[in-house]
């Protein structure tokens, strides 16, 4: 008989990232099912995010009885807030449901600070529950394990390192869409795409604009929204660089896809807690050469200078110089493309959901 397995997938967030989990379970002979499990509104007060939670929760327990799953495999994070809702949900279905289900998480970032938070709450109720009733826990780096080892050895041994599914087909090169987006032709594209706040590096990155030599033959090209935004475009004319920039705001994953067939590097100087950037590894799927900072999941699968130029996230000086080695170095952009194509075959639906399953399958006996 088939292993059933009920995913959580997020309402906004890692939406198809979750369909490519189910798509790929399925090929490997699981039976799967969706149900909404995520974060609530963020703009919302306390007491209605943990009504949310809640009702949430109880529509989890539903789905449970209806489908008799063996797991339950949720994608969330490993965080204050995040932690939090897992606590709720979890503590809900074994209130609620009387079958048996492995409880599976699947961590999209984390903030480690949540086990050195020493309240009650959290050291003697919420980790203790959380580490009882979770069998497995899915990180994206070996960085997040060696933390969560660091301060909770018996958590950490639940913990085992994954990926995140990337399908280099979904970005496509094409005249109409660099016109729709006023990329030009002539310029060499330096592609940002995230969320702008800080502390993915869009301000080292725009800061660097005026430290260019190889600025006047180049368009950098700031896909996505944030509450950094306006700031950010106020320092570019301060600056008076807006000349080089192009801020087409946020744009649907979908779509956004094709900025990394359509650009000529990815510039992606982060230092936030993300587990695997997506947009870096769409990058490396799409074969761009690619600028990044050594830390989680850019550290374990990619090395200097055959898939990456290393940089420090937080000084401009630092991505100028490697910006303009790339754009100087056209032997090197054309090796770390081939080399990211190749490093991208990791990140197929069979090679990623091969590895949860041969984990998920341990857990059974």
């Amino acid at each position: 008989m088939a292993q059933r397995i009920l995913v959580g997938v997020p309402p906004k967030h890692h939406v198809l990232l979750s369909q490519d989990e189910i798509a790929g379970f399925t090929d490997l002979g699981y039976t799967c099912k969706p149900v909404t499990y995520g974060r609530n509104d963020a703009t919302a007060g306390k007491l209605k995010k943990i009504w949310g939670t809640m009702g949430k929760a109880f529509n989890v327990v539903k789905e449970l009885y209806a489908f008799k799953p063996h797991i339950l495999y949720l994608n969330s994070r490993f965080e204050p807030v995040g932690s939090v809702r897992d606590f709720i949900t979890i503590l809900i279905i074994k209130l609620f449901y009387l079958r048996k289900v492995r409880i599976v998480i699947k961590t999209h970032g984390s903030d480690i600070s949540v086990l050195e938070r020493e309240s009650f709450f959290y050291r003697k109720l919420l980790i203790p529950f959380l580490r009882k009733h979770v069998v497995a826990w899915f990180f994206l780096s070996n960085d997040e394990k060696e933390l969560v080892r660091k301060y909770d050895p018996g958590l950490a041994r639940k913990v085992f390192v994954t990926a995140n599914i990337v399908d280099p087909a979904r970005s496509v090169a094409s005249l109409a869409f660099r016109e729709k987006y006023s990329l030009d032709e002539n310029k060499f594209k330096v592609l940002f795409c995230g969320r702008m706040v800080r502390a993915k590096g869009v301000f080292s990155l725009l800061e660097s604009i005026p430290l260019l030599s190889c600025k006047e033959d180049c368009q950098i090209v700031f896909v996505g929204d944030g509450p950094d935004m306006a700031a950010l475009k106020k320092r570019a004319e301060e600056l008076n660089i807006t000349e080089y920039t192009r801020f087409p705001g946020f744009v649907p994953d979908h779509e956004c896809d094709h900025f990394y067939a359509n650009a000529d590097m990815l510039a992606f100087p982060t230092y936030d807690s993300e587990g695997f950037p997506m947009a870096l590894f769409k990058s490396v799927a799409a074969g761009l050469p690619v600028i990044t900072s050594c830390i989680r999941a850019a550290k374990d699968h990619l090395s200097e200078p055959d898939n990456v130029l290393w940089v420090d996230g937080q000084s401009a000086a630092s991505v100028a110089k490697a910006i303009d080695t790339l754009y100087d170095n056209h032997a090197l952009r054309n090796a770390m493309s081939q080399n990211n194509r190749t490093i991208a075959k990791k990140f197929t639906r069979l090679e990623v959901c091969a590895g949860m399953h041969e984990v998920m399958m341990s857990l059974s006996h």
